[in-house]
């Protein structure tokens, strides 16, 4: 179910704006965050979308979900003329922008109008509404007999869901320089480490080398393979949502797993993660893992 996402609101009410970037996970944080303030505020959500303005290989898809957000409309020629975002409107507005990858406490007494700009990688930042983030960020249902026979096999044994994220990580300098990427001893170890014997459905945007590599006394099912999945429009928000119905977690460092595990969460299952996220020891991850999730 696709929701609309309305550009009004009310003239003159003070509000919190979130700048949404990049892909799914990444947006799924940026909204919980902005949400949270917003509720803390009592005020209207708006989501300046102008990054997707440009022609981008990430698109918005928050609108998805029943999120509670207005869409601030773009206005790309002001942006350029400043050279900096959130300043063709509400001049009075403070601006929070995040300062590092630690959760900072401070933006819980941030006060409307407000905007927003950074990552937010940490549940600390919506985690005094996280009922209210999950029932809005719980992707939609999919009905096509592939996913569900998906969804059935997974509830029918002690599953787990295990994510292997390539991609940029390995394709991208940029990105390859700044992230580790997960060794296959990080996934066999987490693998033992999981009390189950059930099915292990991988989930990977390169399900070729997962295959090719991963290996495992249990048995391992590789989603999409041998099928249309990767076809999919909606591919990765259908990963996301059967990854929700798993009982155990192993996740890449991804916010799109993080999100996977997360979502599950609800006090059952363990969820690892890895203990490295950056190749640059200097960055404090330390928020980014609840902890109450095995870092290994």
């Amino acid at each position: 179910m696709i929701h609309a996402l309305p550009t009004d609101r009310a003239a003159g009410v003070a509000s919190c704006v979130v700048k949404i970037v990049g892909g799914l996970g990444n947006q799924m944080l940026q909204y919980a965050a902005g949400r949270a303030v917003s509720l803390r505020c009592g005020c209207p959500l708006e989501l300046d979308l102008s990054f997707y303005d440009r022609k981008r290989h990430r698109s918005f898809e928050l609108s998805a979900f029943p999120i509670h957000a207005h869409r601030r409309p773009s206005n790309r020629g002001w942006q350029r003329i400043l050279g900096r975002a959130f300043r063709q409107t509400d001049p009075a507005a403070t601006v929070y922008r995040e300062s590092s990858k630690a959760f900072d406490p401070c933006i819980r007494s941030l006060e409307a109008p407000v905007r927003l700009d950074g990552y937010f990688f940490s549940e600390k930042y919506f985690s005094d509404h996280a009922e209210t983030i999950r029932s809005e960020l719980t992707p939609p249902e999919f009905s096509d007999a592939g996913s569900l026979e998906l969804k059935q096999r997974m509830a029918s044994t002690e599953s787990t869901a295990l994510h292997v994220r390539r991609g940029d990580y390995v394709t991208n300098k940029n990105a390859s320089e700044r992230f580790w990427s997960c060794s296959l001893e990080y996934y066999e170890e987490a693998i033992d480490r999981v009390p189950s014997r059930g099915e292990v459905f991988v989930f990977s945007d390169d399900i070729p080398w997962a295959r090719k590599n991963l290996r495992s006394s249990k048995p391992l099912v590789f989603v999409g393979e041998g099928s249309n999945h990767q076809k999919l429009a909606n591919a990765g928000l259908r990963d996301l949502w059967l990854m929700t119905h798993a009982d155990h977690h192993i996740i890449a460092n991804s916010s799109f797993s993080w999100w996977g595990a997360w979502l599950a969460d609800a006090g059952k299952g363990l969820k690892i993660a890895p203990r490295k996220w950056f190749n640059d020891p200097t960055i404090d991850d330390s928020d980014i893992i609840p902890e109450r999730w095995l870092r290994i």
